[in-house]
C-alpha cells in the first residue's frame, strides 16, 4: 500500500498501460471485499516491471 487517503496500491506488471476496465474494478473489488473497505474510494496505480537484464549490466 503506497498511501492511506485515498487508499492507493501499486500493481507491478510486464505492461505499465495498465489493464482493461472491467478487470481494474473486479481488482478493485477483490482488495474492498478482502480488506472490509465498503464505500471507500480505492486507487490503483500500474507500473511496469523493471527488465532484470539491463539491472545485471
Amino acid at each position: 500500500q503506497l498511501s492511506s487517503s485515498p487508499p492507493t496500491f501499486v500493481i507491478i506488471s510486464n505492461s505499465g498501460k495498465g489493464v482493461h476496465f472491467s478487470y481494474e474494478r473486479y481488482l478493485v473489488n477483490r482488495f474492498r471485499e478482502g480488506l472490509e473497505l465498503d464505500r471507500v474510494p480505492l486507487r490503483l496505480i500500474f507500473k511496469k516491471k523493471k527488465d532484470r537484464r539491463s539491472r545485471n549490466k
